[in-house]
């Protein structure tokens, strides 16, 4: 992992990390309006807006108010985890959450069992993309990862530890605060990690690979 700060990457790297939080944010739209359960991180996020009694398309308004207080924490707490990816991941999620939401309705107007089903799957598939294309250019972290790191080092414990505790954390206060919680919140536990790193690794492969190509043939015209 790189060095969390602000220094300033190139621009392609930058560009492709503002995509992967686009599609992010979208996932989660879509997820959230097949209205079958969300992961840990949306679902806190819905338990969120449920009592900042905002209706269910804004779910990514929602998003820019805790990012907005876990940003300030980290600042504060440890910088370091605080980059050009993260506010990128916080700018363009929100936004997009509620436009993914919106496309949903706009192409699936009548939730039926079959239609939520094909809108969660088809908002999964979005969101590990995005997810595996933020983690792959790697330069930043999204709010929530730069406190779990936090966290991992302030008790000592294992990353997958921290990780696995921090998400239930989450997603249980994001129950009790109304978040909705079903079947896919529970699959997403199954799927999640191994999808997002299948994506990650194949993402990283031909993008790096291109990367090392370019400079060879920078090298060889000097």
């Amino acid at each position: 992992m790189k060095k969390f700060g602000f220094h300033i990457p190139e621009i392609e790297d930058i560009v492709l990390t503002v995509f992967g939080a686009v599609l992010c944010g979208a996932g989660a739209g879509m997820i959230k309006y097949s209205d079958l359960g969300m992961d840990a991180i949306g679902l806190f996020y819905d338990g969120i807006r449920n009592i900042l009694d905002l209706s269910p398309e804004q779910i990514g308004t929602a998003s820019y108010v805790v990012c907005a207080i876990l940003t300030v924490f980290l600042l504060i707490v440890d910088r370091k985890y605080v980059s050009v990816g993260s506010l990128s991941y916080i700018l363009f999620y929100g936004v997009f959450a509620n436009l993914g939401f919106a496309a949903g309705a706009l192409i699936f107007p009548e939730r039926q069992l079959l239609t939520q089903i094909v809108v969660a799957a088809l908002g999964l598939l979005i969101l590990y993309v995005g997810l595996g294309l933020f983690i792959a250019i790697d330069i930043g972290v999204d709010v929530f990862t730069g406190v779990t790191l936090w966290l991992t080092n302030l008790t000592g414990w294992s990353l997958k530890n921290t990780k696995i505790g921090f998400d239930l954390s989450v997603a249980v206060i994001g129950f009790i605060l109304g978040g909705t919680l079903g079947a896919l919140t529970f699959i997403t536990v199954v799927i999640g990690g191994p999808c997002v790193s299948f994506f990650r690794t194949q993402i990283q492969k031909a993008y790096f690979r291109k990367k090392i190509q370019n400079q060879l043939r920078q090298e060889g015209k000097k």
